[in-house]
């Protein structure tokens, strides 16, 4: 163990002492530089060692150290010329730093110095040889708006030889607005593709040009990103995605509607038009392709599987042209059930006699049309159906009583009323949703009476300290109910704990409570602003129609927060 830690230390040590951070000439005493060896990047140069009067080459300082290891210096060493007026470095800069230019015919030595330590020299021959042609590659291209490509120059001499000329060219394009070629020093010859249309590249050195014809097409697509990003979603749910397209021209537009979408798991979940819908447990992959490029990401079904569906109430008994909530809850293998409203298949066995409005969300309106002894109203979700048994009557109206009897509120809170019928036959039935709400004063007190909105139908809401009279009229009844609206204090506002075993799937209803500074409290959940900040851990089930309603997802922690008035609230939900 010993051995083990010494020779992890000493090669600590030789690894900070030989340029691990990429200053390779930075002093050590452990593995010196002991040579630095001169060659050209190009190997017809280095195999030659000539260039013709009015070229250059680029040229690599190779340092080794100790017979150890070798490293690229060019950057770090110093070059001079022992014959200036033949070749010379005018370049002091990366990434032309160690190319060396011939000025006229004959023989110069170059060497690379770091400290004490310099490379045998390099002898370069420059002859006097004349261009004979030259030559642009690639001679024509077509590429994509916003893409990039890098041409080269290269140039024949009187004495047959060859020799990249790209650096020692001048370049120019015939239409800087369809593409561009670089002429600066660090980058000779990098076109970039600006906009749709032809140009002409022209590469120029002393007497002799060559060209290339460019081609600039529509923009093409590179990749794409599909969000969100791994998410979880419970079983029976739905999840939408979007596919985000990256252009080569640099923009990023929503192509959802234009991609292909699949689901490698189909028993997982299935995809269509960026809406996946989830079926049983476990991972499947959401991928987008278009014009060959895919992008995907992974979806986690969490929550169980669905063995059953009950529809509530089971057996209701209604009076024609009147409305009901129903309600679909699932029960699946993890021992979890939840709400499934609003995402099974209605029927009805008889849609003229009774029918099911669904509002996507979790509600869902039992409509009695017409009279029947008996009409099957189905809830559905792949082959598991929940039935509940509907019978529409004719009675009269007898009449008609709210409660409670009457509402004290503080301003900014709500509370409701509720209308209940009594008919000729002795029944009673709940006609808050089917019957008309109006205030006395709306300055005081509002009361909801959408029927777009039933289910806030009855729903009164403080304005302003005052009283007001809150009128229900129903089957050509009418009954009053008093509402007191008074300024309190708010002192705080307390949450309901999260209770134990609250796994994937598993809905907890939270309560809000304000507390007043003059002693009194109350529960302010449905007004109160809910938020949660980590969906893919505990969702929010329907911040409208059902506030406060938490269902866990995956395993994790999210931070539930309300609001009311000016207090604010935060609860941490852990999902195991």
């Amino acid at each position: 163990m010993a051995n083990l830690i010494c020779s992890c230390f000493v090669l600590l040590l030789l690894l900070s002492g030989c340029g691990w951070n990429d200053t390779p000439t930075r002093q050590n005493d452990f593995i010196p530089l002991t040579s630095i060896v001169i060659t050209a990047v190009s190997p017809a140069i280095d195999s030659s060692h000539t260039i013709a009067a009015g070229t250059s080459t680029k040229l690599t300082a190779t340092g080794h150290y100790s017979g150890q290891f070798t490293r690229d210096i060019t950057d770090q060493v110093v070059w001079s010329s022992a014959s200036p007026a033949v070749a010379a470095f005018k370049y002091s800069t990366t990434p032309n730093k160690g190319r060396v230019s011939g000025a006229t015919a004959g023989s110069a030595a170059l060497t690379a110095t770091v400290g004490t330590i310099s490379s045998p020299g390099f002898t370069l021959t420059v002859s006097g040889a004349t261009i004979s042609e030259l030559k642009v590659a690639p001679a024509s291209l077509t590429f994509a708006k916003g893409l990039s490509n890098q041409f080269a120059a290269t140039g024949t001499f009187s004495d047959t030889t060859t020799q990249d000329l790209t650096f020692d060219s001048a370049w120019l394009s015939s239409d800087v607005t369809v593409a561009t070629v670089s002429d600066d020093l660090a980058s000779k010859g990098f076109a970039r593709a600006l906009a749709k249309g032809t140009a002409a590249f022209t590469a120029t050195f002393a007497s002799k040009s060559g060209t290339a014809a460019v081609t600039v097409t529509e923009p093409v697509l590179q990749s794409i990103a599909v969000t969100p990003a791994s998410p979880s979603a419970l079983s029976i749910s739905t999840v939408s995605f979007t596919a985000i397209g990256s252009y080569s021209d640099g923009t990023t537009p929503d192509i959802t509607a234009q991609v292909v979408w699949n689901s490698s798991s189909t028993a997982r979940a299935t995809v269509i038009g960026g809406v996946a819908k989830t079926l049983t447990q476990g991972t499947t992959s959401i991928s987008a392709s278009l014009d060959g490029v895919t992008g995907s990401t992974n979806l986690r079904v969490t929550g169980g599987d669905l063995t059953g569906i009950t529809v509530s109430p089971s057996a209701p008994k209604l009076a024609r042209g009147t409305v009901s909530r129903i309600i679909a809850t699932g029960i699946f293998s993890n021992a979890t059930t939840r709400d499934l409203t609003g995402v099974v298949e209605w029927s009805s066995s008889d849609s003229a006699k009774a029918a099911v409005t669904s509002t996507g969300s979790t509600l869902a309106w039992l409509n009695a049309v017409d009279n029947t002894p008996l009409t099957t109203i189905t809830a559905k979700s792949g082959s598991i159906t929940g039935t509940s048994a509907l019978t529409v009557v004719s009675p009269t109206v007898q009449s008609i009583a709210v409660s409670p009897p009457s509402l004290a509120l503080p301003v900014g809170s709500s509370g409701r009323y509720t209308l209940t019928a009594t008919f000729s036959d002795s029944t009673t039935q709940d006609v808050t949703a089917n019957s008309t709400w109006e205030t006395g004063n709306s300055g005081i007190a509002s009361v909801g009476n959408d029927d777009s909105d039933m289910a806030n139908k009855g729903r009164v809401s403080g304005v302003a300290s005052g009283s007001a009279t809150i009128t229900a009229r129903y089957g050509g009844k009418f009954v009053t109910a008093p509402v007191t609206v008074t300024a309190r204090s708010l002192q705080t506002l307390s949450v309901s704990t999260l209770p134990t075993g609250f796994i994937a799937g598993t809905r907890v209803a939270f309560t809000a409570t304000a507390n007043y500074f003059d002693g009194t409290s109350m529960d302010v959940t449905e007004s109160t602003t809910w938020t949660l900040d980590k969906p893919y851990v505990a969702m929010l089930t329907d911040s409208q129609n059902q506030p406060g309603q938490v269902v866990a997802v995956d395993s994790g922690s999210a931070t539930l927060t309300a609001t009311f008035g000016s207090k604010t609230q935060t609860t941490t939900i852990t999902v195991p």
